[in-house]
């Protein structure tokens, strides 16, 4: 009940700190420039759902073992951005309610899990050297505000231990996360720490065998989810271009690279809401466009998604249906 209370709270701030970006900046102005983005909306909402179908062929080719056919990976990774987005509870939410609905369609409970974490995992390889480079950009450039380098410096150094813990379990094939949980006993009782890393084991071989054992596939998973960043880049490249700007192709990388940002930091945040609209007007800001241009964008990605996620509601119903 406190976290519920906790979470709706946060949501309210969030909503009114993006209410209050949008008056700053000019709610005629960003109107105007929501105009101005006119039929490459439907264009941006179309890269956005090839998007979430790339990362539901992600998800199928990190199984390697379950009778389930792309069409009910399909329904379920776009149940899952019906979660997600409706719910503003993030990933937190979404990502076991795929792995419930892949062992509904036949998949032990140990595979099902595994699949949705490698998959998550890999897509957050790729976007962590986005972000890397995104923040290095910024850095480089000198685009950031004097006292905002010292935290990215901080927030490049783990997103690099997070990319080196990473290549040493797919090298080694030694997991890291059950010994986590059991040194985890201090904060959550011994019994709980050992219950939490023997329950977690059997996914955690699954995914180090997916990582260590299976190289090929583990690298055409990898493509396919750069291919899901490089989309997400072009979308932002369209709507930068339906806003009036001449802005150079490092642009769009510096800004998706940045906004993944948003996602770790302010993960506690329902939807980020309040918090993705500042990075985005912070970011636009740093690449020589208005701040007005971050804040539009970062509506139509809303609005694109919600619409998605309307599609995954229909296929959560054919889902109760089957």
């Amino acid at each position: 009940m406190v976290t519920r209370t906790i979470r709706l709270l946060l949501l309210v701030l969030g909503l009114g700190i993006a209410a209050s970006l949008v008056w700053r900046a000019g709610p005629r102005l960003i109107a105007g420039m929501l105009a101005r983005v006119g039929w490459r909306f439907a264009a941006a909402a179309a890269i956005y759902a090839v998007h979430v179908g790339i990362r539901a062929v992600a998800l199928w080719r990190s199984l390697l073992d379950g009778p389930v056919r792309f069409a009910d990976v399909l329904r379920i990774r776009l149940s899952g951005e019906a979660v997600e987005m409706l719910t503003f509870t993030g990933p937190f939410l979404a990502e076991p309610a795929k792995g419930w609905l892949l062992r509904n369609r036949g998949v032990t409970t140990a595979a099902a899990f595994a699949a949705v974490i490698t998959e998550y995992l890999l897509y957050t390889v790729v976007a962590a050297w986005l972000m890397v480079a995104a923040l290095w950009l910024l850095l480089a450039r000198g685009a950031l505000p004097p006292g905002m380098r010292p935290a990215v410096s901080v927030a490049m150094g783990i997103v690099i231990a997070f990319l080196a813990a990473f290549a040493f379990a797919a090298i080694t094939g030694v997991g890291l996360i059950v010994p986590l949980l059991r040194t985890s006993r201090a904060l959550i009782g011994r019994q709980n720490a050992e219950r939490a890393a023997r329950d977690f084991r059997p996914v955690e071989e699954l995914i180090i065998g997916f990582l260590h054992e299976h190289p090929g596939r583990l690298a055409e998973v990898v493509a396919i989810e750069t291919t899901a960043h490089v989309l997400l880049i072009v979308e932002i490249w369209i709507v930068i271009q339906a806003l009036g700007s001449s802005a150079s192709w490092i642009t769009p990388i510096i800004v998706e690279g940045g906004v993944k940002f948003v996602t770790v930091a302010f993960a506690f945040i329902p939807g980020q809401l309040g918090a993705s609209e500042g990075v985005y007007a912070l970011l636009a800001v740093a690449v020589g466009l208005p701040a007005a241009a971050g804040l539009s964008l970062a509506l139509v990605r809303r609005v694109r998604g919600l619409l998605i996620a309307a599609a995954g509601v229909v296929a959560l119903t054919l889902f109760d249906h089957r």
